[in-house]
Parts: C-alpha cells; structure tokens; sequence
C-alpha cells in the first residue's frame, strides 16, 4: 500500500506539469495590445469589450432593433436603471425602424414587467428591453461580460 502510494506522490505532479495550459495557449495577443491601447483612451465601455475579447469571451451577433411601445422617444442611460448611483442619461432615441445597433443585455430595475436592458453600442448606454422589439431577446443579444460591474452602480445584484 506504501508503495503506491509513493509512487502516486511521484507521478501526480509529473502528470499535471504535461497538462498544457489552455489559457496561456489560447491568449489572444493581438486583442491583449487593442485592449491595452483603449485603456489609454476615454471610452471605458471600449476597454471592456476588448478586456472580454482577449481573455477569448466570443460575443453574439449584433441585433439591429426596433424602438417600440413609445409614441416619441425612449431615454438611453449609462447605467442599467433609471437615475440611482452616478447614473444619467446618456441620449434618447426616436421610435425607429431597425437602426439601432444593440449587442448584449443586462437585467436590472424592471419596466413594466420586463427587467432586460439592452446596450445600445454606437451610442454607450442601455435602453430598457421592453422599449426594444423581439429581435433584441436575451437569446439573440446574450449577456454583457461586464454587467455586474454596471449592476453594482446601478443598485442591481
């Protein structure tokens, strides 16, 4: 019993040093130098997206969707809510025909039943989901690498 043991002890370590490293193997350097290069600049949504590309985070398809349920505008806001913590109103958006870019989504404070806020890319800022059409699912979008960090400021767990 002794003896396997030792022999355990010795070949245990030796097995896991030949494991090659997916992460050190798989890094991204091209992306790892786009997402140094944003940190310098002022966009710190840019500097996520690319901290989430080089760690090889693949994001969905970008959905081009309605704005629906508003009979002139919906307001698009820097964080995940209505007002709250360091939050504002970054822009608002027109009901319009499939000519705003969204890429992920969130959840946070809810809009009439529906607690999806979808990031509204060109513009840097979230739109609650129940102002976007069914294209802007959280199916089609998937969820943003950084939304807990925006939760966090926005009074969402």
């Amino acid at each position: 019993m002794k003896l396997f043991s030792i022999i355990t002890a010795a070949l245990l370590p030796v097995a896991a040093m030949s494991t090659p490293l997916n992460a050190v193997r798989d890094f991204d350097a091209e992306a790892a130098s786009k997402a140094l290069l944003a940190k310098t600049a002022s966009n710190p949504h840019a500097v996520r997206d690319l901290d989430a590309e080089a760690a090889g985070l693949v994001k969905k398809a970008t959905q081009y969707c309605d704005i629906v349920n508003v009979a002139t505008e919906v307001d698009c806001w820097w964080l995940p809510k209505h007002g709250g913590n360091g939050n504002h109103k970054v822009t608002s958006l027109a009901g319009t025909r499939n000519n705003v870019e969204f890429t992920c989504y969130t959840n946070c404070e809810d809009v009439n039943g529906n607690t999806s806020w979808d990031w509204a890319v060109n513009h840097g800022c979230y739109v609650p989901g129940y102002y976007t059409d069914a294209t802007c699912s959280r199916a089609a979008l998937g969820g943003c690498s950084w939304a807990s960090y925006d939760r966090s400021f926005g009074g969402c767990a």
